[in-house]
């Protein structure tokens, strides 16, 4: 009788044993379907997100080029900041951002601007260029570094550099 006892005792261990690794098994398995998955970008995602992010820049450059502020303007987030030759800085609402533009343009007249680089990883777009200008009847340039922010489904200059 005492085999049979060990018997069922080491049958019903076994069982026990077999069903707790079950059990960690699928919980295993559960976290890692639900947790563990990488976000996976299709690469026509990307190349969508780069063209816009290129047309963005491309607008940009060309505003720039115009000294067209109100086409700028419409890049301007809720708090741009801003670093100039002329001594602004800090950050600036779209409504004062506009006329910080604008005096700015009025001073240094712009006789040249390209984007050098463009950066276009979607988690922190950002451009160099050469900005080329008169002011005062002297003619100088200036190295322009601007980065974007996408919030919603738009993007935004979230730092606008001339120096």
């Amino acid at each position: 009788m005492s085999q049979n006892l060990k018997q069922i005792f080491g049958s019903l261990t076994f069982f026990i044993i077999m069903k707790k690794s079950l059990i960690i098994f699928f919980i295993i398995i559960l976290n890692q379907i639900s947790f563990g998955q990488e976000t996976f970008v299709p690469k026509s995602d990307t190349k969508n997100s780069n063209q816009i992010i290129s047309n963005v820049f491309e607008d940009i450059e060309s505003s720039i080029r115009e000294g067209n502020v109100s086409r700028i303007s419409k890049y301007l987030g809720a708090q741009t900041y801003f670093s100039l030759s002329n001594g602004v800085n800090g950050y600036y609402s779209p409504n004062q951002a506009y006329y910080i533009l604008e005096d700015y343009f009025n001073i240094y007249k712009v006789t040249a601007f390209k984007f050098n680089q463009i950066n276009k990883d979607k988690s922190n777009p950002y451009a160099t260029g050469t900005f080329a200008f008169d002011s005062k009847g002297k003619r100088s340039t200036a190295k322009v570094y601007i980065s974007l922010k996408k919030i919603g489904d738009k993007w935004y200059i979230t730092q606008l550099t001339i120096n």
